[in-house]
This record gives structure tokens, C-alpha cells and sequence, in this order.
């Protein structure tokens, strides 16, 4: 049967009545083999870790069996180990779990969907920066009601933030300090985050995000407002009206991007992208600040065309950036602009191209930002290790962390400098990896693994995107390291980024990183089952590793 589609009616596998387990697989959109494999293998893990038991992290679950557990045709219950996993996915007794859905005594049919009296369900979410999967522990009734509020909670949060954006009175020339206002009331949204249980995390996630994708919204209403270009007093009104929803949309989209949102935001600013531009073009007293808010919009779309490995769409947008920031003489904005065009050249694998830009990043001294010249030298770090430049590539790397702010969330460019604490892990392992691909004797390949791995140990929230890429690129430390475990291990958590980003980027880095294990263990049925295993979750024909 292909698990990619729900069975139909008189198939085999509908031979017996929907159990709950069923019916919470439909839910979640798990009937492809790969996902649910991949859930019930992080469940899994979390369990073997909840529980002190290592050996449970090896509890798997065969093609097969899940046709049978999602068809009803189980005579007997699962072996033991694999019953606790399956309860601790669902939240629920593998008695209920293999029983027909309408005996379930906990949920109530209500025209066709299940709804849940004492659980929250969710899909996959980014909580507090950290990526948590969807098993269902139970909720008590108290908590219920406490998630119930969280809605409430942002739904006036959001009236608030509505009115501050629509009421702002400031010099359009002063949008970013709009910005800087906004950014910390979604601080606030991050600080009031439950420790717990899990189902107050997830709502709390699910209202943050929804309050999110409402404030990126706000400028579609007038995005194609005649009174954008029209003259009169009207047209100035709605234009100041515009350009503060645009400001605060960006803000949104930036927090956005460190989930999994890259569709949404793609979305979004496609809505309103030609408006802005034309604000900028046009000489008046708000062309500066539209070209400033205009060269923000065209990174973040580029940061979109990335991960749908769209080079060349990536590489336009990065150029429209650095027009919009010269419009505007906006020396931050031009820098981020020539660092998100450089990079376009590393990941397009021309690193003494990106070399030539990061160099003319630097011919802007003082008027970048301590983070801005820290992300500079980082890269140059990479890019420096491709070439060959052995030392540059060490000292690049080092003088990143010096300058490196100890508070980097005040820095004049964070919101959109897109530079974190694990970006820097990132960078300065990424350069590790380069020069022990270079210098293969010189055990750099272990000073890479060690940047890498301090990522997970550090309590700071981590981008679900930088998170991601750093895991695919510790597979690559793993080969290097003759590791094959640990490139199991990594691969098998790339293939979650996959899924939740749906990245091409993402995935094109798992393909490298399986085509140096297939040159390394060419014989090893592992490398092959994974790099099958890529396929059948990202789609698209099967590729050798090797």
C-alpha cells in the first residue's frame, strides 16, 4: 500500500473500524511511513531519556507493523517496548490507541473530527526557540483551564500592539525605533512562556504564533491602497499608515524566521513587496525610509529563496537589498545587504567570490556594528578554509569571538543582522569542517565537532533553521571523524528538519553530507538506508550516496 495516501474505502488495510490510533495518525498527517517513523523514533529517544533506559532509543517500527497498527489488524498488542513508546506519543493506553474510535471514552465525535475533553493536541511547533514534538501528555483539568487563557493573554497583547503601530506618531525617518519597540514586546511574548507541562507550552507556542503571522499581515489591507501614489494630504496620511504596518510586519517576519514558518512569511511580504517598492523609488520625504524597511523585505525574501534553492531568485533579491540600503545611505542596512550577497556566493560554492564582497563589507569601518563586523570575519573564516588560507581561515574565526557583543540584543542591528550566539557555533565550525576537508592530518575535523556540540549543550534559544543546519553539518564532522553512529545520529535528526522546514537547503546538505559517507564506508547498507530513507521523507527519485 502507498502510505503516502489515506486508504480508500474496500482496500485491504480498511478491512477492520478505525481505532483511535488511526484516527490520531490522520490527524497529524502522519500516514506517510517516513513521518510517522521519524515521530515514533523521536518518541523514542525521549523516552530512553525520561526514563534512564538507553537500550529504548533502539525500539523501532517496521513498515509493516504500521500498516498493520493504522489498518486495526492487531490480534494481539505490540511487543512491551514498543507499547510504552506508542503511549508516550499519544497520551493514551495502547488499549484505547488499538480500540475501535468511537469506544474511546476520552474524546467525543463531533462531525467527523475528534475533539479532545482533556488533552491539547498540536502539530509539531517551535517552543521557545527549541523544536518540540507532538506526544500528548496528559493535561488536568486546572491546566486546561490555564491553556484556555493563553489565547485571551494574546489576544490582548495583539490589541496593544495594534494600536502602538497605529498610533505612531514618530518621523518616518525613526521607523526603526518602532522596530526596537516592538521587538521588545514580543520579548515579552517569549518571557511569559510556561515551563510547563507540555500542553501549556504548545498553546502558549500556537497564540505566540498566531499573534505573529497577525502583525505580518497588518499591511495587506493597504498595500494596494491608491493613496500610496496618489497626492494630497490623504496620500500622506496613508502613507505614513503604510510604512509603520510595513516596519512592524518586518519585525514579525524576522521572529518568524526562526521558526518554521518560511511559507508564511513568503506569503506575506509577497503581498505587499511591490508597494513598498514603489515607496522607495519615489522621491518624497518618505523614500529614505521606505528604501531602509524595502532592503529588509528583499533579505528576508532571499533567506526564503535559499531554502527553496533558488540561487539566482536569492542573489536578485540580495542585489535589490543593497540598492533599496543605498537609497536609503543607511550604512547598517548596506552592510547586512553585502553579507547576505556574499554569503549567496559561499552557498552557490564560489567562495573567492564571497570573499570579494565580505572584503568590501570591511571598507565600511566604524559604520557597521560590532555584530555586523563579527559576522563578517566569521564568514571569512568559512570561505577562508575553502581557499586554502590556513591561517586567515584560524584568525578570522578568532577575532569573530572577540568582537562578538557580550549583549547582543542591544546591538544597534540585531533584529535584522540575523547573527545569534549559535550562529557564530555555526560559522566558526563551519570553517573547522572547511580546512579538515583541506588539511585532512591536522584533526581540525575535532575542533569542529567540539564548536558544534557546544550548541546543544548552551541553554540559549537556537533558530529552528541554524539549529538544523548545525546538525546536518555535525554529520559532516562525523564523516570526517570516521564516526558512523554519530552520522547516523545526525542524519537521522536532519531528516526532522526536513519535515518541519521543508528546506531543499536543509536537504541539500544532507545529500552532501551522504555522498562523503558513501565515499568513506562504500559498502555500508547504513549509508544506502539513509540516504533512502532522505528520499522517501523529502521526495524525489533516489540518488546514490557516492
Amino acid at each position: 500500500m502507498d502510505m503516502n495516501q489515506i486508504p480508500e474505502e474496500g482496500d485491504d488495510t480498511t478491512a477492520y473500524e478505525p481505532t483511535l490510533l488511526r484516527a490520531l495518525v490522520m490527524r497529524r498527517h502522519w500516514q506517510n511511513f517516513a513521518a510517522f517513523e521519524s515521530q515514533f523514533r523521536r518518541a523514542a529517544a525521549e523516552l530512553a531519556e525520561q526514563e534512564g533506559e538507553p537500550r529504548l532509543r533502539k525500539v523501532t517500527v517496521s513498515r509493516r507493523q504500521f500498516e498493520r497498527w493504522y489498518a486495526g489488524k492487531v490480534k494481539t498488542e505490540p511487543y512491551p517496548d514498543s507499547c510504552r513508546v506508542l503511549e508516550h506519543m499519544f497520551g493514551c493506553s495502547v488499549q484505547q490507541l488499538l480500540a475501535p474510535v468511537c469506544d474511546a471514552p476520552e474524546f467525543a465525535e463531533a462531525g467527523g473530527i475528534l475533539a479532545p475533553q482533556h488533552r491539547v493536541f498540536s502539530p509539531v511547533v517551535s517552543v521557545g526557540g527549541r523544536l518540540e514534538s507532538p506526544f500528548n501528555p496528559r493535561v488536568d483539568d486546572d491546566n486546561t483551564v490555564m491553556a484556555s487563557e493563553w489565547p485571551a493573554w494574546f489576544g490582548t497583547r495583539l490589541a496593544h500592539v495594534i494600536a502602538l503601530i497605529d498610533d505612531w506618531r514618530g518621523p518616518t525617518s525613526e521607523l526603526d525605533s518602532l522596530q526596537t519597540l516592538l521587538y521588545q514586546e514580543i520579548l515579552l511574548f517569549d518571557t511569559s512562556a510556561p515551563e510547563s507541562p507540555y500542553g501549556l507550552r504548545v498553546v502558549h507556542a500556537l497564540s505566540r504564533r498566531q499573534a505573529l503571522v497577525t502583525v505580518a499581515a497588518l499591511p495587506l489591507a493597504v498595500a494596494t491602497s491608491s493613496a500610496i501614489s496618489e497626492g494630497g494630504r490623504s496620500a500622506a496620511a496613508a502613507t505614513d499608515f503604510f510604512l509603520s504596518r510595513c516596519a512592524a510586519s518586518l519585525t514579525a517576519c524576522w521572529h518568524l524566521l526562526r521558526g518554521s514558518d518560511l511559507s508564511t512569511v513568503d506569503v506575506t511580504l509577497s503581498s505587499y513587496l511591490l508597494a513598498l517598492g514603489r515607496a522607495a523609488q519615489q522621491q518624497s520625504r518618505y523614500q529614505l525610509a521606505a528604501a531602509r524597511l524595502a532592503s529588509q523585505a528583499h533579505r528576508i525574501c532571499g533567506i526564503v529563496a535559499l531554502h527553496r534553492n533558488q540561487i539566482q531568485v536569492r542573489e536578485r533579491h540580495c542585489k535589490q537589498a543593497l540598492y533599496y540600503a543605498t537609497v536609503a545611505g543607511d550604512s547598517g542596512s548596506r552592510a547586512s545587504a553585502l553579507i547576505s550577497l556574499a554569503s549567496t556566493h559561499f552557498y552557490n560554492s564560489d567562495p573567492a567570490h564571497a570573499a570579494a564582497i565580505y572584503q568590501q563589507a570591511f571598507a565600511l569601518g566604524a559604520a557597521m556594528s560590532a555584530l555586523q563586523r563579527s559576522r563578517v570575519h566569521a564568514e571569512l573564516a568559512v570561505v577562508y578554509g575553502q581557499l586554502r588560507r590556513e591561517e586567515d581561515a584560524i584568525r578570522s574565526a578568532g577575532v569573530a569571538e572577540e568582537l562578538y557583543p557580550d549583549h547582543p540584543e542591544q546591538d544597534r542591528s540585531f533584529l535584522y543582522a540575523e547573527f545569534t550566539p549559535a550562529s557564530l557555533s555555526l560559522e566558526q565550525g563551519l570553517a573547522y569542517v572547511a580546512l579538515a576537508e583541506q588539511y585532512p592530518g591536522r584533526d581540525y575535523q575535532r575542533r569542529a565537532a567540539d564548536i558544534f556540540a557546544s550548541v546543544e549543550r548552551s541553554t540559549l534559544a537556537v533558530p529552528d533553521r541554524i539549529r538544523f543546519e548545525i546538525i546536518n553539518h555535525q554529520s559532516r564532522a562525523a564523516v570526517l571523524l570516521g564516526d558512523l553512529d554519530a552520522f547516523e545520529t545526525y542524519i537521522r535528526r536532519g531528516l526532522d528538519g526536513v519535515v518541519l522546514l521543508g528546506s531543499k537547503q536543509r536537504r541539500r546538505e544532507m545529500e552532501i553530507a551522504l555522498q562523503g559517507a558513501g565515499e568513506r564506508w562504500p559498502r555500508e547498507r547504513r549509508v544506502r538506508s539513509l540516504g533512502e530513507r532522505l528520499q522517501l521523507t523529502a521526495g524525489g527519485n533516489p540518488k546514490e550516496p557516492g
